[in-house]
């Protein structure tokens, strides 16, 4: 996951925190590049926003006892999306409603799969990775980063807390360690990370409760046997 320090309403300080078994060996010849490496345009944080704003979603789900309120976000044009998996764990499919920024509601079409949630352990990771029943239509869509995060890098947060649609923050990595889950803000859960060239870098999913505001989101990654 990402830890995302906010000093102020107006920054936001991330801190990468990835399971073991993801580390890449800085000897490895088949190791990611980190950002920084890339060949793409760094954009500015109200480029991205304005790029991005309509690929990230709110989610409700409800049943006879409880409900709540989540995000997500499209990373394909035809519906593939991300969120977190404790924002639908224990909710029936069908109960759930996807609204778009533009005030469009969908039903989820399928469930492709999600983390483990069993422990706190390397294979904790609270993802939930579907396919939104777009009816055919097309979203607007967030890219998946080719790279790895890395401390200093700079970072961008858009997600739905307490149910401010679409509320955006920025700030930068400020570590890697590993994985922590604890709950955050209500309604950020599922959210999308950006690095400074608009691709996708993490789900924000956690958050401590302490002077230094940290908080966590799992790296996008963790995903990539269910997605390519």
């Amino acid at each position: 996951p990402l830890q995302i320090n906010t000093q102020s309403s107006a920054s936001l300080e991330s801190e990468v925190s990835r399971p073991s078994r993801t580390k890449v060996n800085s000897g490895e010849s088949n190791q990611r590049k980190t950002s920084d490496e890339s060949h793409e345009r760094v954009m500015t944080g109200e480029e991205i926003f304005s790029k991005y704003n309509s690929a990230v979603f709110m989610i409700f789900n409800s049943n006879e006892i409880s409900g709540c309120q989540g995000s997500g976000f499209f990373i394909s044009p035809d519906g593939l999306a991300v969120s977190n998996y404790h924002v639908f764990k224990g909710f029936t499919k069908g109960a759930e409603i996807i609204k778009l920024n533009d005030g469009s509601t969908y039903k989820i079409k399928e469930v492709l799969g999600h983390g483990d949630m069993s422990g706190n352990g390397p294979d904790y990771n609270d993802f939930f990775v579907f396919v939104v029943d777009l009816k055919g239509a097309r979203v607007n869509s967030i890219p998946i980063a080719k790279s790895l995060a890395h401390v200093g890098q700079k970072a961008y947060a858009i997600g739905s807390p307490l149910g401010l649609e679409n509320t955006f923050s920025s700030g930068e990595i400020s570590q890697i360690r590993d994985q922590i889950s604890v709950p955050i803000d209500h309604g950020s859960s599922g959210g999308v990370l950006l690095n400074q060239y608009g691709e996708a870098i993490g789900i924000t999913s956690a958050g401590m409760e302490s002077s230094a505001n940290l908080n966590f989101a799992i790296d996008i990654h963790e995903t990539d046997y269910l997605i390519n």
